[in-house]
């Protein structure tokens, strides 16, 4: 079985991935189940600059969402997209992920989209309905300041009950910081999104198959996105069977508690 940890769907600015080229992905690559999320829940654009037009509210964003997980729940479940610099943590979205805990495995945070580093104090309120509850959150991790690993290493210290997904374990760099980082904490782990199959398997060995999910943005670079990891879908026989297991599956079922 394969789990994609980080896909995603909707349209803002130059992003534009249908609902139609996801599921046509997923078919064409075999892959048996995903983790979603809406990008229209992006705050900034990739210019820095705030996006006035198309703004859609968090819970909009994340009712789209759920329409969406509602109709393939066999194929996928979602991850709440937070817009912390625009909005706030409500009773609206308290309820609203209570009552659909069977469609939403957690939380999704871009600090670079949302111009905010994960350990503001914005983001705080999200933060401690996620520990109480048992939700996860996958956070981007970049060069940039604020999507710097560090801080979700922070955040993780401080939020033992939260599975936080160190998504690219830091785009744009070697990688290097946010593998060390992810074998300090138990709750910390990785996702394989645009990182060389060789850090990937470095990941692997030095933090734990345990600790590494298969991860991809589709179909961000269109419905033939999953081309780029070839390497790492064709890895049976450099990966040992518990470590392939482990990435493409097992991980993504226990921290995400998929039935």
């Amino acid at each position: 079985m394969i789990i994609d940890s980080h896909l995603h769907f909707g349209q803002i600015r130059k992003f534009n991935m249908p609902q139609e080229m996801l599921l046509k992905s997923l078919e064409r690559y075999n892959i048996d189940f995903g983790i979603v999320s809406n990008i229209e829940g992006c705050e900034f654009d990739s210019k820095m600059e705030f996006i006035l037009e198309k703004q859609l509210s968090q819970m909009r964003v994340n009712v789209k969402t759920l329409d969406l997980v509602k109709r393939y729940l066999n194929k996928l479940k979602g991850q709440f997209w937070i817009k912390p610099y625009t909005e706030s943590f409500t009773k609206e979205v308290a309820e609203f992920m209570l009552e659909n805990k069977d469609y939403f495995v957690g939380f999704k945070m871009h600090p670079y989209h949302s111009n905010m580093k994960i350990s503001d104090e914005r983001c705080k309120e999200y933060l401690e309905f996620a520990n109480k509850h048992g939700f996860s959150f996958a956070v981007h991790t970049a060069g940039d300041n604020n999507s710097d690993p560090y801080h979700v290493y922070q955040v993780a210290k401080e939020y033992p009950n939260i599975n936080f997904i160190m998504v690219h374990m830091g785009l744009g760099t070697d990688n290097s910081k946010a593998i060390e980082l992810i074998t300090k904490l138990d709750n910390l782990y990785g996702d394989a999104t645009w990182v060389n199959f060789d850090r990937v398997v470095e990941a692997i060995k030095k933090c734990g198959s345990d600790k590494i999910l298969f991860g991809t943005d589709a179909p961000i670079d269109g419905i033939d996105t999953y081309q780029k990891y070839e390497d790492i879908m064709r890895s049976k026989g450099i990966l040992t069977e518990e470590e392939y297991n482990n990435l493409f599956e097992l991980n993504a079922k226990r921290i995400f508690r998929l039935d």
